[in-house]
Order: C-alpha cells, then sequence, then structure tokens
C-alpha cells in the first residue's frame, strides 16, 4: 500500500480493496489517518517497519507482519496466516475495465476507465496486437496509464487524439 505522498498509506483520504483468503473487505483512511473496516470497525495502525505493523481496536492489539510485493501479501496476525490482495480504487478500476467494458460480440469498445489526458497513441488502425501489448497511454492524477490489450486483436478504429482530454466513458479504441 505504498502510493505516494504523506501518511502511513501515502496520500490520505484513500479507500482500499482488500481481499484476505478469498473474502473482500474495503477499508478507507481518512486525512486524520483514521483507518475502518467496510463494517464500520475502526482501528489505528502504527509501522513498527516496512514489513511489521501494530494494529489496535479499542482494547485489543495485534502485531501484523506482512510480507509481499506491493499488492500480493502473506500476513501474520495474532498467530494467523493468511493471502492477502490490496488493490487501491485506482487500480481496481483500471483492472476492472481491462476486464472487459464495452465488449459486445467481437468488436471491443474501449473506453476511458477515468478523465484523463491522452499522452501517446501506440497503435495505428489495421495493427495487430497481441495480448498485454500497450494501446495508449492516459495521465490522470499526474499519473501515467498504459491501457493494453486483454487479447490478441486488430485495431479497427481509433477515436482517441492525442493531446487531447477525455471523459469517463469516452470511446477511446474500437478493437476487433
Amino acid at each position: 500500500m505504498e502510493e505516494g505522498g504523506k501518511g502511513l498509506y501515502g496520500d490520505m483520504n484513500r479507500t482500499y480493496y482488500v481481499t484476505v483468503n478469498g473474502k473482500d473487505h474495503v477499508v478507507r483512511i481518512d486525512d486524520a489517518g483514521r483507518t475502518a473496516v467496510d463494517d464500520g470497525t475502526a482501528f489505528n495502525v502504527a509501522r513498527l517497519s516496512s514489513t511489521e505493523f501494530v494494529v489496535s481496536t479499542g482494547d485489543q492489539v495485534i502485531r501484523v507482519v506482512a510480507a509481499g510485493n506491493g499488492e500480493e501479501f502473506q500476513v501474520t496476525a495474532g498467530g494467523r496466516q493468511a493471502s492477502a490482495v490490496v488493490e487501491s480504487e485506482r487500480k481496481r478500476l483500471l483492472r476492472t475495465y481491462a476486464r472487459g467494458t464495452g465488449v459486445s460480440g467481437h468488436r471491443r469498445e474501449i473506453q476511458a476507465p477515468m478523465p484523463a489526458l491522452v499522452v501517446k497513441i501506440e497503435v495505428e488502425v489495421g495493427q495487430e496486437v497481441h495480448a498485454g501489448q500497450g494501446l495508449l497511454i492516459l495521465e490522470a492524477m499526474k499519473m501515467e496509464n498504459e491501457i493494453r490489450a486483454h487479447q490478441p486483436c486488430k485495431v479497427k478504429s481509433i477515436h482517441a487524439v492525442q493531446g487531447r482530454a477525455v471523459e469517463k466513458g469516452e470511446l477511446l479504441l474500437v478493437l476487433e
């Protein structure tokens, strides 16, 4: 959970989607650093090191050790082990988008997942692309986000214009 700026989790007023052993939770952190889970349970987190934390909820204090790659963790808390996946709102939005927004038949419409600036168009009409290949780069919230092909396809049309701002849901590309 290391997305920039100040505080334990980066910029405050953040929402993270945490999946622990297959169960989803929404974790919100306000600008004062207070943290709450989807059921309203509030807790405080103190960082001991890059992998160790102390989590307290009222009179209960638990030492948590988390080892992972920034999104997937093996967590030990209170003597129990769990697997956890952590996603920021932005990453979840991009992942959800990549799963198939705008799919209709064999034609695939790629839409802007958020308001952004089109920084670069990496493909041309008629070009064959492979799964994972970059299609275009959007800049949002001072971060560049590369939109990639989810599967092998051909670029049918390009509606985005390099250097132009787009709104969420605006048509960028059509693939087939």
